[in-house]
């Protein structure tokens, strides 16, 4: 059976290119969902998913909301961004990050990373 991954991610080519990545690793894409209460709303949906990529900024609205629904699912995430680390809230801070435009193998990495520690 595929892992599943949830996709949070707002700008649409962005979203299809990580899904892209994701479905060509092998894995089974959920989403991608472009806001935050959609995201909330999919991982109100029991064992929705494996692992979780998520954006940092939704529609100028922080994920710190997903970020926390993540932890308390004790579901393994990966944050993407524009931002630098510091401009971060800590609660995204603390998870493995990766920079926009996100490399292709390094997303897999990270992703596998989570994964085999969630």
């Amino acid at each position: 059976m595929k892992r599943r991954i949830l996709v949070v991610e707002d700008e649409s080519f962005i979203a299809l290119f990580i899904s892209e990545v994701l479905e060509t690793a092998g894995f089974e894409v959920v989403g991608p969902w472009p806001t935050v209460s959609q995201a909330l709303a999919q991982l109100a949906i029991p064992d929705c998913c494996d692992a979780a990529v998520l954006d940092a900024s939704l529609r100028n609205e922080s994920a710190v909301a997903v970020a926390k629904a993540l932890v308390a699912l004790e579901i393994p995430f990966v944050v993407t961004t524009g931002y630098n680390k510091s401009q971060l809230p800590p609660e995204l801070a603390a998870v493995p990050i990766l920079a926009k435009p996100v490399n292709t193998e390094e997303l897999i990495a990270h992703v596998l990373r989570a994964l085999s520690t969630g």
